[in-house]
Order: structure tokens, then sequence, then C-alpha cells
């Protein structure tokens, strides 16, 4: 079976599945953490539902007297559950001496093999010890466990101790001190600690309190200032270990801003030392040392640096992988040191290592390629060229109104000297800018990057008729954005306002604007479109490229749109309604009945597609399914979310691949044409996937061409290219 972690990343279902199509999408958990009030409310946990098939460690058997058995589920797919993984490790091997503890992770709600999960843990970039299983088919654990219990979501643990369920929640709540508590022979249900928001809002008021406290102390009598609170924090075990390092990378900050640079340094090498064999640690605070673009390159340990990485590399190859970030690291180290050679050497280690380094050493051992790793990246690289720099967006006229000249006084403009109104006789786009203050810096989305990537897509990249400006949500720190906007790939080359109030935010929620990153595109004065920005629609754009617009004709169109949309969000409510009352034939009579109607949009018209899939589904007939939603799909190629949601449902049962192969890398195509992430490694990712699916069909050829095409916008490869190009020059 086809590794699809890779498209899990960033992508997600969207539309809830229609009655009778397989349900495929797990849910974060949402429900509070449940434990029993009394002894004889305890739900008893029988043996039919542990999983019969082990890939690691002890298969538990029976219930042991007195023994905690921590039940950790999980999938490849869930993003949650892989960032909860490290948590379970730690306290795993805190208490793995106890004879009367374990932890056991149960991957659930999938489709891989046995085989395939192995394989799947043993590329963790941190290594997992504790005891794993699977659930094949959802028979014993979902069926017997999960769904009387309403687990509808995961990631989830379930607690048990004596055949009876004691607590249940997301991992990442369940702490040292709550598992030494049930381990205690007197142990009982009501000395658990019980989580609600009141004691969630007083912990991170305290968090933050603590935070301040530990940055004053510093900034007064630097890194032995804050020693003994510290301490004092670490005995208290009042903070989880995440909340506890951060706290102790704040000296760290507040030195590397003082300039006493190596003081800092001494921070972070106790650090490592406290915490050798902690993966995250070991690469953050390489990291860290490497981004610090204040620090000057002659003031940089670059021992501490090559001595985490080295320890990196070590702790991934005791969990049998060889990780590719920690040689990333070591070529850029090398490179800062001047040894180019090197950096190129470890760069090439890095991209071999690499999920699609080792998929491409699969795919030469079935079919005995010998094509060398240089010839493969000078082929990659070819064509690949660095962006030539933006220019400064001009703005000639404007145009003044009683709107929109008011609020953009308002603003402080950056890289513009000021603006007293919109752009005349243009489609202006305003980007709303999120970002915050974080350790003295600023930090937060690109400006306009997202609107870029997606103007680009539609031809309108510093197109004469479009403007647009950048607008933050909230007040910030002046000096703070100017900072900000001379760092490296922050710099925007439109105009960026900052507001003195709450006015750019108020205009903002009028628009009913909820995600970032969003925009509204206005054409004189008039609001034609606000929306995420990602989800603009192609008539937007043909709006924007256009010349000259009657204004009476646009505010025709423009009501006709919003009583369409206000007659589709009546169908969508009552749908809605319907589901919840679990009357589907109603349900699915509603769909029909305005299927024409509303054919021309791509949520509704996707609902309807699933449903009819549903249907041909239960009747077995995958063939009709997958055509149905093809050509949903090829109606809409712009809806990247649907592209994934739809592979998903392709790939969900065997019966289903056997008919979606070029389905599904049509889907695959219309997920990378239409990224607007502007990350090469999501796109990688997508030619990955068709590599993959193509060996799987022993269609080696494709499966060349698409490996190609990964390497060829692979970040680390177009790292790798830029690393050669200076070396030549040099």
């Amino acid at each position: 079976m086809l590794n699809f972690n890779l498209l899990v990343l960033g992508c997600s279902a969207v539309f809830a599945m229609t009655a009778g199509m397989p349900s495929m999408a797990g849910s974060s958990e949402k429900k509070e953490d449940k434990t029993a009030a009394a002894g004889e409310a305890l739900p008893e946990m029988f043996l039919d539902g542990i999983p019969e098939v082990w890939l690691q460690g002890d298969p538990v058997k029976k219930w042991d007297k007195d023994k905690v058995y921590i039940f950790e589920f999980w999938a490849t797919w869930c993003g949650p559950c892989l960032a909860a993984m490290p948590h379970m490790e730690h306290l795993h091997q805190v208490l793995k001496e106890n004879p009367n503890l374990q932890i056991i992770g149960v991957n659930v709600m999938d489709r891989k093999s046995p085989e395939n999960l192995k394989e799947f843990l043993k590329n963790r970039p941190t290594p997992l010890t504790y005891t794993m299983a699977v659930d094949v088919d959802g028979k014993r654990t979902k069926a017997k466990w999960l769904d009387p219990l309403e687990v509808n979501g995961i990631p989830h643990v379930f607690a048990i101790k004596n055949g009876k369920l004691i607590w249940r929640g997301h991992p990442l709540k369940l702490s040292e001190e709550m598992l030494t508590a049930m381990l205690k022979p007197d142990f009982s249900v009501a000395s658990l600690p019980v989580e609600t928001a009141d004691a969630r809002d007083k912990e991170n008021k305290i968090f933050l309190q603590t935070r301040q406290m530990v940055n004053q102390l510093v900034q007064k009598n630097g890194r032995q200032g804050a020693a003994p609170l510290l301490k004092q924090i670490q005995e208290s075990n009042q903070f989880s270990q995440d909340r506890l390092i951060y706290l102790k990378t704040i000296p760290f900050n507040v030195l590397l801003q003082q300039g006493k640079y190596d003081e800092a340094q001494l921070v972070l090498n106790d650090l490592t030392e406290e915490y050798s064999d902690n993966y995250r640690v070991q690469i953050n605070v390489a990291g860290s040392l490497l981004q610090a673009d204040t620090m000057p390159s002659d003031k940089l340990d670059a021992a501490l640096v090559e001595r985490c990485l080295r320890r990196c590399i070590e702790i991934s190859k005791k969990g049998n992988k060889e990780a590719s970030l920690p040689w990333r690291m070591m070529a850029e180290l090398r490179e800062k040191q001047g040894k180019r050679k090197e950096a190129l050497e470890y760069m090439e280690k890095a991209i071999t290592l690499s999920s699609l380094g080792k998929a491409w050493a699969k795919l030469q051992e079935q079919t005995g390629d010998k094509e060398t790793l240089q010839s493969l990246l000078d082929r990659a690289t070819e064509g690949i060229r660095p962006q030539p720099p933006r220019k400064m967006q001009e703005i000639e006229a404007v145009q003044e109104d009683s709107f929109y000249t008011p609020l953009l006084k308002k603003q402080t403009w950056f890289s513009h000297p000021g603006l007293a109104g919109l752009p005349a006789g243009k489609t202006v786009f305003i980007d709303f800018w999120r970002a915050f203050s974080k350790d003295g810096k600023l930090v937060g989305d690109i400006p306009a990057n997202t609107l870029d990537i997606v103007l680009k897509k539609y031809g309108l990249l510093d197109h004469p008729n479009v403007k647009v400006l950048v607008l933050s949500v909230r007040p910030l720190n002046k000096e703070q954005v100017k900072e900000c906007l001379e760092r490296p790939g922050m710099w925007s080359p439109y105009p960026v306002g900052v507001p003195s109030d709450d006015s750019v935010m108020d205009l903002f929620n009028s628009l009913k604007l909820q995600y970032f990153p969003s925009s509204a595109a206005i054409r004189d004065g008039v609001v034609v479109w606000a929306g995420e920005i990602k989800r603009m629609p192609s008539w937007v754009a043909d709006l924007a490229a256009r010349d000259t617009l009657d204004k009476d004709k646009l505010t025709e169109e423009l009501a006709k749109r919003q009583a369409y949309d206000q007659e589709l969000e009546g169908v969508y409510k009552k749908s809605f309604e319907l589901r919840k009352q679990k009357k589907y034939e109603d349900y699915i009579k509603l769909l029909e009945e305005n299927a024409e109607r509303f054919s021309d949009n791509p949520s509704f018209s996707s609902t309807v597609a699933e449903m009819r899939a549903g249907q041909a589904v239960k009747e077995k007939d995958y063939r009709k399914a997958v055509d149905i939603l093809d050509k949903m799909l090829s109606r809409f190629p712009q809806e990247d979310a649907l592209a994934s949601y739809m592979l998903k449902v392709y790939r969900s049962s065997d019966e289903m691949q056997e008919n979606s192969y070029d389905a599904s890398r049509r889907a695959l195509q219309i997920m990378r044409d239409a990224n607007t992430r502007g990350d090469g490694g999501y796109n990688a990712a997508c030619y990955q996937v068709m590599m993959e699916m193509a060996m799987e069909k022993k269609d080696y050829v494709q499966a060349k061409e698409d490996a190609l095409k990964a390497f060829h916008e692979l970040p680390l490869v177009h790292q790798y290219a830029a690393m050669k190009k200076k070396q030549k020059e040099a």
C-alpha cells in the first residue's frame, strides 16, 4: 500500500461525508477530558477490544492486577497524532522501569498494512520505542471500544486499570503527575486532576507571568539572574516539559538582543547538556544559532552547533533511521564557515536521506537503474534560476472618498510616503496582514505572499490594472515593523500600512472575513469580492484585468451574486438540519432539487457529487463513484482542497484504488498547480506520491518522470543548486 503521510501535511477534508460514503476523515478531539466520578460508574473495558496485531513491544493479553495500561489511538494521516507521539515517548522513557505501567500506541482508522506501519514507525524523525499495535479493519478496538464510547476523533487516550476506564482525553493532557497518581495503590479517580476551561486560563496566566519574570531577571542580572527561579520552576513540576524548555530559552533571546553573544550561547549549551537525548532540543538549538541573524558570524559557536547536529544524527540512527534535517543544517554551517565543498557533500547526503531520496533509491532497486545521484541532481537543477528581484509597486493618482481616505490616513506607511485614497481606475486588492511581537521581534506572514501567488496564477502579478495595499489588522510597534520588513524574505514591493486604532480590524469584520490570509478586491470604491485568498474565484481575476468597468452594471451584477449567495446559504442551513435529524432521504432530495440551480458553485456541486458517489459506493459500483468525483474535479480544477479530499476518497479502499489511478494522478496535479503555500516541498510531495503510485502499477517510465519533477521542486535541491552556483562563482 502507498505511503500517503506526505499529503497529510496541510491537506484537510473540508466537506462532510454524505450518507453512505465511507468515513475517512478524522477530527481533532473536541471533548473535555473525561474522568469517571465514582468507582461503580467506571466503564468496563472488555478484552475483546484489545488489538490482535502487534508491531513492537509486548502484546497485552489480559489485565494484570493494579497495572495501568495507556492506549493511545493514532493514524498515519493524523497530523495532531504524529505531533503528540514525542510526548508519549517522553512519558515512556521516564516511567519505563515501572512494571505496572505500559504505554501502547494503537493505529486505528487507517488503511496501511502492518508491514507498511512498521516501515512508517521506523522512519519517524523521533524514535518511538513504546509498544505499538494495529486495529486491523477496525473490527476490535474501534468496534468494541471507540464506537461504544463515542470516540469520533483522534488522537485520543484511554487509561485502563483493573479492567476499568479511569481516564480519557487528548494525549498531550497526560502528564507524569497523572500517571504517578494512577500507579498508586490507594489510587482513586477523584485524585486525578480534572482540567476545566478556568483551570487552563489560570495556568496560561501563570505561565505568562512567569515568562515575564524570567525575562525581567535576565534583563537585570544576566543568565545567573534567572537561574534560581528556573530551578524552582523545574522542581515544582508546575509546567509541562515543553513549557519548561521554552522558559529556559528566554535568557538566550534576551542576551542575544543585548549583544552578549558568548553568555547567550552558554544558555543553549547548558540546555543541550541537560537534554542530551532529546532530538527536538538539539535540533532547535542548532537552528536557533544558525538563524540568529543579529549575531555576527565570527561570534557563532560553530562547535556547539556541530555537537547538536552530530547528536541528532546519533539519536536518529538509534531509531533505525538517519534523518535528513541534521545533514542539511550541517551543510548550512559549513557554508557559513566558507567550506563550500563540504557543504555540497553534506547537502547531497541530506537529499539522499530525504523521503524523496529514499523513494528514488527504491525505484532504482526495482528497475536496476544505475543513474548516480549527481547525474540526477544535474538534470533536476537544470533550468533552476533565482527569481529576479521584484520592483517597488508604483502608485499614481488616487481617488479620495469619505470612507477609504479617513481609513488610510490613520495608517503609518512603510515603503510609501502615504496614501490619501485608493489608486484611481484600478482594481485594488487589500491584503490583511497578521503579525505579532515575539521575543522583541515582529513575526508573522510575509506581506501579500499568498496574494502574489494567486495573482501570478491568474497572470495578474504586476499587472498595470491591479494594485495592492497591505494593511496590518492591528496596531504594531513601528520600529519592529521597520526591522521586520527589512529582514530577508519579509520585504514587500507594496505599501504597508499600520493603523493607530482598530479601524482595519473593523473593516476586516465588516467584510465577514474569518480566516487568514484574506483579501478584499475593490473597484471604484465598490467591494467586488472579499474572502480567503486561495479561494478567490476566477471571475474576480477576469474583472480585475479589465481596463474599464461600468459601475452601474457592476453594482447590478454584485447584487445578483449577493442574492444567489443568500439563497445558497438557506439551502445549506436546511441541509445541515436534515442531516442533524438523520433525515437522509429528505437530505438527498434537497440536494438533487437544487443541483442544477447551484451547479456553478464548487462547494455545493462537490457536496452533490459526494452524495451521488456515496450511493454508488453503497451499490459497490466503484467505477461510477470515481467517474462522478473525477468529473466534478475537472469542472473545478482550481479547488485544491477538493482535490485533496477526493484523493483521500479515491484511496479509501482497495476497490476504489483499483478504479482511480488516473483520477488520483489528476487530483494530485490539481493540488500541485493550485498550491498557494509558496512551498516547493508541497509540490515535491505531490509528485512523489504520483511516483509511488506509478511504482505500484509498475509503470517505471512514468515513475522516473514523476521523480525528476519532484526533485526539481524539492527545496533541498534548490538550496543545493544555490550552493553549487556560489562555489562556481568563488
